[in-house]
């Protein structure tokens, strides 16, 4: 006799007779080795019928970030060690480092894009904390100035920073962080019932947080222009006031994300390879962002004479080249070479 079948006998009135122990352990090894359709094994087994969602879900029409985290609770998200001796082999800025040219260099840039994040400091209308990394064409050193960028921010004492990689085509920043084809910003885009908690990943340095591409690569431009995005952007903007968002996007002139992601931007970054990119790349560029203002442009891999006579890599910082500011565009001129 079950349970509900005595407690119903009870409750009638019905005189029920009290189990044998050898009965209820009996009973109990049943219920807990039962096949039955819906029967819960084990606590593993009841987490995933509840977080699972249902065979046929409603199709939602937007969707608050703020409500489904608090409906599901804080994710488990595993953690990302970054391996810092590889990183410093490939040039990067490492936590612990002794200051150096480049770490002097990044200071300068994030110091005025920290400072773009006053209100009133910018004519963008996107979060001046949301700052989109990008050049014209592949391999001027975007996810290179990103990933340092994001490095030097996350030393900042009251500051944190998370980056994501949007330029899936390559998906370098993921594979930087170790999070290659991991579960990223592009399902999330595409599965309503994801909560953005699920496809952040906490890293080894306690200020750095990232987000990967992700797996899915159709759709990649009317992914980021879909409400999803804009109400992502606003959510990730509002949520953390000291937090800081570097998005690697992909190259202005490679594919159309960047550009329909710029809009929701507050400030916007375009990488220049000294020597290489031409002005009419850059031109072009520029008039593929001309919807939005460059809050600046950063010239990678100019060359620096060393005190030992030698030449090192480094990077320039402007102000002011793009159309949103009026009149015609005055890309800067990479200077001519320096060889001896």
């Amino acid at each position: 006799m079950s349970t509900i079948e005595r407690a119903m006998r009870k409750l009638s009135g019905e005189k029920v007779a009290s189990p044998s122990p050898e009965a209820e352990a009996a009973a109990a090894v049943q219920t807990e080795t039962s096949t039955e359709p819906g029967a819960i094994v084990d606590n593993q087994v009841e987490e995933q019928a509840v977080l699972s969602p249902p065979s046929t879900p409603p199709a939602p029409t937007s969707r608050s970030v703020a409500q489904t985290s608090a409906a599901r609770g804080p994710s488990h998200r595993p953690m990302l060690e970054l391996d810092f001796e590889r990183l410093k082999r490939l040039g990067f800025l490492v936590p612990g480092e002794t200051s150096n040219r480049m770490s002097e260099e990044f200071q300068q840039i994030k110091r005025k894009l920290i400072a773009n994040t006053v209100p009133g400091m910018t004519n963008s209308l996107g979060p001046p904390n949301l700052i989109m990394v990008t050049s014209s064409v592949p391999g001027e050193g975007k996810t290179y100035t990103s990933m340092n960028l994001a490095l030097s921010i996350a030393k900042e004492i009251d500051r944190t920073v998370l980056a994501i990689d949007i330029d899936i085509l390559k998906s370098d920043l993921s594979k930087l962080f170790g999070a290659y084809n991991r579960t990223g910003i592009y399902d999330y885009l595409a599965h309503p019932e994801l909560d953005v908690a699920d496809v952040i990943f906490r890293t080894n340095i306690p200020t750095l947080s990232f987000i990967p591409a992700g797996t899915i690569r159709e759709g990649i431009t009317e992914r980021l222009a879909s409400q999803a995005a804009v109400e992502l952007t606003r959510e990730l903007a509002a949520r953390y006031p000291d937090r800081l968002i570097i998005f690697d996007a992909p190259p202005v002139l490679a594919t159309t994300g960047a550009s329909a992601l710029a809009s929701l931007i507050g400030q916007v970054v375009l990488v220049v390879e000294a020597y290489k990119t031409t002005q009419e790349s850059l031109k072009a560029a520029l008039i593929a962002l001309e919807h939005v203002p460059i809050a600046g442009v950063i010239l990678n891999k100019m060359r620096h004479r060393a005190s030992g006579g030698g030449y090192g890599y480094g990077y320039g910082y402007g102000y002011g080249y793009g159309y949103g500011y009026g009149g015609k565009p005055q890309p800067p001129q990479p200077p001519q070479s320096d060889q001896p």
